[in-house]
């Protein structure tokens, strides 16, 4: 029986992969990669709003908050259509952030029941 979960890729960088027209692409800390051009559409995830800086995946965020309670907002979009039916995300943390983003995702069930990680 296939794996009818949604893919998952994290990367270092949007231009270590090609754009697929069944992919979302997400980038953290407000980074504008350029054009979502070739993507099912990109979403910028921006820092919680807080007297201080910290990182998307960050123990104060845990365990639903986060990178996982973005993917709970971007799956619930996808099944209502307000945003364009996607297949897979490739998610581009911050430099040095990527295990706390893998950690928001994966200590989350919710997360887990609706999303696969690749590699």
């Amino acid at each position: 029986m296939a794996d009818g979960r949604i893919v998952v890729e994290f990367v270092a960088a949007d231009g270590a992969v090609t754009p697929r027209a069944d992919t979302l692409l997400v980038v953290g800390d407000g980074r504008q990669p350029g054009p979502a051009e070739g993507w099912a559409g990109m979403v910028v995830a921006q820092p919680a709003a807080t007297a201080f800086t910290h990182a998307l995946g960050c123990q104060c965020c845990l365990p639903r908050g986060g990178l996982a309670g973005l993917m709970g907002d971007l799956f619930r979009k996808r099944a209502t259509g307000g945003l364009k039916w996607f297949t897979r995300l490739v998610v581009v943390p911050p430099p040095g952030q990527e295990a706390l983003w893998r950690a928001s995702m994966e200590k989350d069930v919710l997360a887990q029941a609706r999303f696969r990680v690749e590699n």
